[in-house]
């Protein structure tokens, strides 16, 4: 038997004892379902144990909620995703709106896309993986139970209990929360709100400023479980614009900016609560609070990506930051690095990521060391979806540079970046330095960002952390780095 059959044959004995659907399975690509009311859908792309993708597709059917159900797929969305990253699975995940193709204010789906799992990082075998997608579809049976278990089940049955045959969307909603009448939010021409039986709420969703209000004791309380399900004790620090928080490996950032503008939100519901005193959520381009019966979800970026930027800008600030986010290197740096062999370092670690599909070398002989390249096919989150039918994960081809310096790398060692991108016939760039970036130079990879270029970079403590998880590698390399010796101290024996 091979090991995607073994594979495949756990997966469906798993999916019939949590009762989840199985709608396809077939060389490594499955399609699962919870149920209409739910509607989640898992899908997995798997090739070898270090080499798979998966997202979860959040859309319901008219069977159980009639009516337009952005609310639903809003609302379950947003809770589904912050029990994954405050659960055993500790993920942190994206989550991108599946347009209507006709109704401008209607949301027909979401995305939930995983952006950092530090399980992901420790599979090295079928096993691994196979425990690893086992306690995913564990996790989404879990919290289906718990939740309609907290908030209200809307099956038919229970609809016919409490005397009503169907569970259309109202549009009746409380002054406090009436875009339409409150005038304290910005002017959106992209609107969605409206109110449910079961489970109780009203909600809006200002989908053009990505601003979400929802009104809901059943829902509030589930949150606030959420809150404190979390495993990992968060640390936190505070950076020049706002809060670094670490969470077991997951790694978020919240701004100054962003935690006034919940205040202010909160405020206009008249609950006037210090920033100080609320509690946040973090995912990587959403966030959420809540106070009782309220709950806030803000589409800003607040993943990975912001809390590098943040980190680059504050590196050289004092000792303790430098000790909270910068650990002491068990590893021993050449003086003179060899650009060659720090190359292949790069390539060869670029490999053993699972978002990447394949690295070739591309070192033109007319532009010396400075002109290294690697050609990097890289599957990543694709940011506009159209249709359902779109994966949310695409393939780019990405312009790899590695620059091997002692000192810090700034602007003018990288140069003619879109150039580079353009001659390549490439979506993206990558960088590798094996010290630091500047301050300027992390600007303006984060304006090529901005302007819709995939950018990426890989510092010095980015390149230890992935060679601790593969140091076999070291000594592949002796004219870049060593390990350290390991000491280890005993107590004195009186």
């Amino acid at each position: 038997m091979s090991d995607i059959t073994s594979l495949t044959d756990s997966i469906l004995n798993h999916c019939k004892e949590l009762t989840l659907q199985v709608e396809s399975a077939s060389d490594g690509n499955f399609r699962l379902f919870t149920d209409q009311a739910t509607g989640i859908t898992i899908f997995f792309n798997i090739k070898e144990p270090n080499d798979f993708s998966y997202y979860f597709l959040v859309r319901t059917y008219d069977l159980v909620f009639q009516g337009d159900r952005t609310d639903v797929h809003v609302i379950l969305s947003l809770i589904f995703a912050s029990f994954l990253r405050n659960f055993e699975t500790n993920i942190s995940s994206s989550l991108f709106d599946i347009a209507h193709p006709v109704v401008d204010d209607e949301v027909w789906g979401r995305y939930i896309v995983p952006e950092q799992s530090a399980k992901r990082l420790n599979i090295k075998s079928w096993s691994d993986l196979e425990s690893f997608i086992v306690e995913i579809l564990t996790a989404v049976a879990f919290w289906r139970d718990i939740f309609w278990q907290s908030v209200g089940c809307p099956c038919k049955e229970c609809l016919n209990r409490i005397g009503f045959e169907d569970n259309y969307r109202g549009y009746d909603l409380s002054e406090e929360i009436d875009h339409s009448k409150n005038n304290k939010l910005k002017f959106s021409n992209r609107l969605n709100s409206g109110s449910r039986i079961i489970p109780k709420w009203e909600y809006f969703y200002d989908i053009e400023n990505e601003i979400t209000i929802i009104k809901s004791q059943e829902i509030a309380d589930f949150f606030q479980v959420v809150l404190k399900s979390r495993i990992a004790e968060e640390e936190k620090l505070n950076g020049l614009n706002g809060e670094f928080i670490v969470s077991k490996e997951l790694k978020n950032f919240i701004s100054k900016s962003i935690k006034s503008e919940f205040k202010k939100y909160f405020n206009n519901l008249e609950l006037n609560i210090p920033s100080n005193k609320l509690e946040y959520l973090p995912l990587e381009n959403m966030i959420l609070s809540v106070s009782s019966p309220y709950l806030i979800a803000l589409g800003r970026l607040t993943g990975e990506y912001k809390f590098r930027v943040e980190k680059e800008k504050i590196r050289q600030r004092h000792n303790k930051e430098s000790e909270f986010l910068f650990p002491i290197s068990e590893y021993d740096w050449n003086d003179s690095i060899c650009p060659n062999q720090f190359e292949d370092l790069i390539k060869a670690l670029l490999e053993r990521e699972s978002s990447i599909e394949s690295v070739r070398k591309n070192s033109p002989t007319n532009q010396g060391d400075k002109g290294r390249d690697l050609l990097i096919d890289w599957n990543v989150t694709n940011d506009v979806f159209v249709s359902e039918g779109i994966s949310p994960i695409r393939r780019i081809k990405v312009v790899g540079q590695c620059k091997a310096s002692s000192g810090t790398v700034g602007k003018s060692k990288v140069q003619d970046i879109r150039d580079t991108i353009e001659t390549h016939n490439a979506n993206g760039f990558f960088l590798a330095v094996s010290s630091q970036i500047s301050a300027p130079l992390t600007e303006k990879l984060e304006d090529l960002k901005s302007k819709g270029i995939w950018t990426e970079w890989w510092n010095k403590d980015d390149i230890e952390i992935r060679l601790s998880k593969n140091p076999e590698l070291i000594p592949l390399f002796p004219k870049v780095l060593k390990a350290k010796k390991v000491v280890k101290f005993y107590e004195k024996d009186i």
